[in-house]
């Protein structure tokens, strides 16, 4: 039972190579390490003199690690570049982990597989992506039954990870000349450059989008934040399979909708920092703080690494989370968790009046773009504040309760509600440390009798010199 209970708070020493979170199709060596790879790799590292090279890997790319570290570390032999290997990240594998990397004091990185591209101030990097096969015959045979859909419309094609090396001239040609459209846009996603058009707000809300890739988190992310388009197609190159999906499906915008309206309820918000590298977390933690304090509403900052139920279920006294993290890594489905978590965008919906009966557009997953240099950016008033909020879960009112009994006249009213609210306060939150049932490990100092000394082990684990 203790065993069970304790790997719950802490990783085991195979959960990186049993974990399947992340796992998607899986790669070969060759498709993550050819000539390509190699050559971009030595060249990039020997023009800026680095000597000690972290490599970071998602976890389906594990098996892979050690023949690529060994090969690199032999195409480097002249330059003596020391080469490491980060089989485990601290939030997720599409971030940089320059935590980790700064425990062997690296002074630079590379990244393999799914990348958010959150901006990394600490290290330089670079992204090196699989080569995937794809039929481009059969996906302009496949995409010819869309052509009366999209003629005469916006057509945009976005290319997963792993599609990179097919992106020319000639594949735009061949897609414009089978499908018709009146306006056309080919590019990579995630865009490796900051202003790409994928970034850009559309100009036209009767688009067709196609996603030439798996249905993935980075579908999901893009799907939910580009604008209102027609209909999503998506091609996946690995079964040759085109099906369409409408992201924004009534039961997940009820679902978000519901976690937005617990946020508001909340009597204390756990902001959960998941990224140290996207930059200007810290500048959206200010602005939760500022935004849930204008409401009454406390907050506690929370980092625990990669999240899950077990670590979250330690915070009693938090009604709901805010994961703070990069693009990718930001929207959770909450059912397995206690309580709720939300994005920061929908904190946002829920604690800043600007956006009272405003619907979005699309859903903001890069939460820079809620900051006020960002396109999504609406300023917060406290003054703005309703008086009178109804809950829509509970049907009580918000925020200002115990100000519209004050100026009701009634004392007894009023105490009678400062007093449930003070007991509420005092008893079952968790907010002081000796209101915990468990406190931790008991020294009894000065209460037990000394043990006598013995001598422990010695050597190393696998062969101890002493038993």
């Amino acid at each position: 039972m203790e065993t069970s209970s304790a790997s719950a708070f802490s990783s085991s020493d195979t959960a990186a190579l049993e974990r399947q979170t992340e796992a998607e199709q899986s790669v070969t060596l060759e498709q993550i390490w050819n000539e390509n790879h190699r050559r971009t790799s030595t060249d990039w590292i020997r023009k800026n003199g680095f000597k000690r090279v972290c490599l970071q890997f998602p976890d389906d790319y594990l098996p892979h690690s050690n023949a690529i570290s060994v090969a690199l570390t032999e195409l480097l032999a002249l330059e003596q570049v020391k080469v490491f290997i980060l089989a485990d990240t601290t939030y997720g594998s599409c971030c940089v982990d320059e935590i980790a990397a700064a425990h062997v004091d690296a002074d630079s990185l590379i990244h393999f597989g799914n990348a958010c591209r959150s901006k990394a101030s600490r290290l330089p990097v670079l992204y090196l992506y699989p080569e995937l096969v794809l039929d481009v015959g059969l996906l302009l045979s496949k995409l010819q039954s869309l052509r009366a859909e999209c003629k005469d419309r916006q057509l945009c094609v976005y290319l997963d990870i792993g599609y990179q090396h097919i992106l020319n001239e000639q594949l735009k040609k061949h897609l414009k000349e089978a499908l018709e459209p009146k306006d056309f846009v080919l590019e990579l996603f995630p865009p490796i450059e900051a202003d790409s058009i994928a970034s850009k707000e559309s100009t036209s809300l009767e688009r067709i989008c196609i996603f030439v890739g798996a249905d993935n988190q980075r579908f999901a992310n893009l799907s939910l934040t580009a604008p209102a388009a027609v209909q999503w197609h998506i091609y996946d190159g690995a079964s040759s399979n085109l099906s369409s999906k409408n992201p924004l499906t009534a039961q997940f915008i009820r679902r978000r909708y519901f976690h937005i309206e617990k946020c508001k309820d909340a009597q204390t918000l756990g902001l959960i920092v998941a990224t140290l590298s996207a930059e200007g977390y810290l500048d959206v933690v200010t602005r939760l703080q500022t935004m849930a304090k204008g409401r009454g509403i406390k907050t506690q900052l929370i980092s625990v690494g990669r999240i899950n139920p077990a670590k979250l279920a330690n915070f009693l006294e938090i009604d709901c989370f805010v994961l703070i993290g990069c693009p990718f890594n930001n929207m959770y489905d909450s059912k397995e968790y206690y309580k709720p978590i939300v994005s920061v965008f929908e904190a946002e919906m829920a604690l800043n009046p600007a956006w009272h009966m405003r619907y979005p557009e699309a859903y903001v997953t890069d939460f820079k773009q809620l900051l006020p240099e960002g396109r999504s950016f609406l300023p917060f008033d406290a003054a703005d504040i309703p008086e009178h909020d109804v809950s829509l879960v509970s049907g009580r009112l918000r925020g200002t309760v115990n100000e519209c009994l004050e100026t009701a006249g009634d004392p007894a009213s009023l105490a009678l509600a400062t007093q449930a609210k003070m007991s509420l306060m005092t008893t079952d939150t968790g907010l002081s440390f000796e209101d915990r049932t468990w406190q931790g490990l008991d020294p009894a100092l000065g209460q037990t009798e000394p043990a006598q000394l013995q001598q422990g082990l010695s050597g190393i684990p696998i062969n101890y010199t002493h038993q």
